[in-house]
């Protein structure tokens, strides 16, 4: 099969390190035939809306170019953090043991981390107002960091699902981010510990199918689009695990987009034949992917 959409894009002006450009990710995008494309920049929480701006700005600078269009990858938050941030109240929020470790950040751009109540309400922190008048034609919407729950696979599988429903059900999201990938960096404590050993790739092969049956039917109750991104790196055979339950989707009537979260230029065609090969062994053609519904 061949791909000719990317709609997980990261610009400069991401919050996380990314540093591609407007006209290098449209001149890729020309040369790989995409008919679709676009930028979508993080926003975790409003204390990321400035680099939406200044994305918006360069966006119109650049100029219309036919199939490029201006989205954001936005997070799942807690009404608590939203609230911190728009109070600006965080400050206390960045230094704390975790797992007998000292965790700290320095700002909330990736969100409040930790300290708050686990399990409270859930909510994206953009307005339809602020949708609109960004011209934001489509959103991403991820699982990102946990609300709050103990980092054990048990407890991460049964959050990680609970954000993802919440997602599929908001009227703003179209498009379910890397469904359940950053499982696996929760899960542990790889965060704290900066080891790769801490990542728990296992919790993948402890997710229910009754939890992948449920967010298939989601999806298509209520016209969702589910991202396929394959960006993470697994085991080869979580790998085939993940992209089995995919596909197992695929047979259930979900209509996917794909994604390829560039964050560092250049654009690699290699590695967009090799998911397409991927891809197709595991039996997905062009007509399982789809158009989200662009707003005006």
């Amino acid at each position: 099969m061949k791909l000719d959409q990317d709609f997980h894009i990261h610009t400069h002006c991401s919050c996380d390190s990314a540093d591609a450009r407007i006209p290098h990710i449209v001149e890729a995008a020309k040369k790989l035939g995409y008919k679709h494309f676009g930028i979508s920049d993080h926003l975790h929480t409003r204390f990321n809306l400035p680099d939406i701006e200044i994305a918006r700005q360069e966006f119109l600078a650049y100029g219309p170019v036919e199939g490029f269009h201006f989205g954001i990858e936005i997070t799942c938050a807690t009404a608590w953090e939203c609230e911190k941030i728009a109070k600006r109240d965080y400050a206390s929020c960045f230094t704390c043991e975790v797992h007998g470790k000292k965790f700290q950040t320095m700002t909330p751009i990736d969100g409040v981390m930790y300290g708050g109540p686990a399990g409270g309400p859930l909510q994206v922190d953009i307005t339809e107002e602020e949708i609109r008048r960004l011209g934001i034609e489509y959103l991403i919407g991820g699982v990102h960091k946990p609300n709050y729950t103990d980092q054990n696979p048990k407890d991460m599988i049964d959050d990680f699902f609970n954000q993802s429903c919440f997602l599929i059900r908001h009227r703003s999201i179209d498009i379910l981010a890397h469904p359940w990938e950053m499982l696996a960096f929760w899960a542990g404590w790889s965060i704290v510990t900066k080891d790769p050993k801490d990542v728990r790739y296992d919790a993948f092969s402890m997710i229910p199918r009754e939890y992948w049956d449920e967010m298939a039917k989601l999806l298509t109750e209520n016209g969702k689009l589910a991202e396929i991104n394959l960006s993470f790196k697994m085991p080869e055979e979580i790998f085939h695990l993940h992209m089995s339950s995919l596909a197992g989707w695929r047979e259930k009537g979900v209509k996917f987009t794909f994604g390829s979260d560039l964050h560092r230029a250049p654009y690699s065609e290699e590695k967009l034949r090799r998911t397409e090969k991927v891809l197709t062994e595991y039996g997905f053609t062009e007509a399982d992917f789809a158009l989200p519904k662009f707003r005006k």
